[in-house]
């Protein structure tokens, strides 16, 4: 008879995935124009306190301030306040009021006249739409309210678009062409009709010809996990390169003999330093002698030999008085202890 095995587990296939995908399936496209973050006038954006944006919208508060700061407005403030402070009643949603109004309310009312400009102009352009609660987090708290992008709409954000630096269209130096004829180095997706209308609306330069060419990559090796292994073979991305007959000739600026404005110097020095460094560090340095001590030893064994300097050892001679050990002695007074008496003898 077979043996008696267990009912295995029904999988769901919905819901297991087959593989762990650790990267995004659609990864976001970087190409398109990115929005402004609102986090950036978080330094600037300046609201009220917790009581003074509540008195605001509360009809008792409203009331209470009407009464007691009314008789000291003078006429063009009382004239700022006289849509909200109706004679049919209180207007609670002084925020709805027409932007001429609204504006000349809260330039005069004492607490929103305290209220960055940014804050007042971001509630003065989309009033109608807000409500008591949209208020007060406006009020007290503009940079937290600012920093959600849902809450500031899109016409009212500022588009700033960030290109990508490999989206570069470079101009390289080609002396063995002729005067009519440039190279440069531009992205993959370039191609002969973007570059034709980028020479002619941003310099005014009229092309003839163009040539184009896709130059592949040498393949190259990644660095291994460990001291012993090796990396994954894999090819750098491609290399796309035009060369434009212009209608007239160009001559490439001459490049400059003084140096010193970039710290010519100093980079290269550096970078020397740094190379002999991890050189002296590296497996190498360890298998193979110091030459530049050894030579450092030679040259100064013959300078011995020859008189031009005195050896002398590196060590300090330490005088062994016991104040010279504590620090409390010279050169000068270098004095030894009394020896203790026996007093029997």
């Amino acid at each position: 008879m077979p043996r008696a095995t267990a009912p295995r587990a029904k999988i769901h296939v919905k819901r297991t995935p087959p593989v762990l995908l650790t990267q995004r399936v659609r990864p976001r496209d970087g190409d398109g124009p990115r929005l402004w973050n609102a986090k950036r006038r978080i330094k600037t954006s300046k609201g009220l306190t917790f009581f003074r944006a509540h008195a605001l919208v509360s009809k008792e508060k409203l009331q209470e301030w009407q009464r007691s700061s009314w008789n000291r407005l003078n006429a063009d403030e009382q004239r700022a306040f006289a849509p909200v402070f109706r004679q049919d009643g209180l207007n609670m949603e002084w925020w709805k009021l027409d932007r001429k109004n609204l504006e000349r309310f809260m330039d005069t009312h004492p607490s929103l006249r305290e209220v960055s400009s940014d804050v007042k102009s971001f509630i003065a352009a989309g009033s109608i739409n807000f409500e008591r609660s949209t208020i007060l987090r406006i009020l007290m708290d503009p940079a937290r309210y600012f920093a959600v992008p849902h809450n500031v709409p899109l016409s009212m954000r500022r588009q700033v678009y960030f290109p990508d630096p490999k989206d570069a269209v470079v101009l390289m130096r080609t002396p063995h062409l002729g005067p009519r004829y440039a190279a440069f180095d531009v992205p993959l997706h370039f191609n002969k009709i973007d570059l034709r209308a980028y020479l002619k609306d941003v310099y005014g330069v009229d092309v003839l010809h163009i040539r184009s060419v896709v130059v592949q990559q040498k393949v190259e090796r990644k660095d291994g996990r460990g001291k012993y292994s090796q990396g994954k073979l894999f090819r750098p991305p491609s290399k796309k390169k035009m060369t434009c007959l212009l209608a007239k000739p160009f001559v490439y600026p001459a490049e400059p003999e003084d140096l010193e404005p970039w710290e010519h110097e100093r980079y290269w020095e550096s970078m020397k330093a740094i190379v002999e460094k991890n050189r002296e560090e590296s497996e190498w340095g360890m298998m193979n002698p110091d030459l530049k001590h050894r030579k450092a030893i030679a040259l100064q064994a013959q300078q011995l030999l020859k008189g031009k300097m005195k050896w002398a050892p590196t060590w300090q001679n330490f005088s062994d008085d016991w104040r010279a050990m504590r620090g409390l002695g010279s050169a000068a007074n270098n004095s030894q202890p009394s020896q203790p008496t026996n007093s029997s003898s």
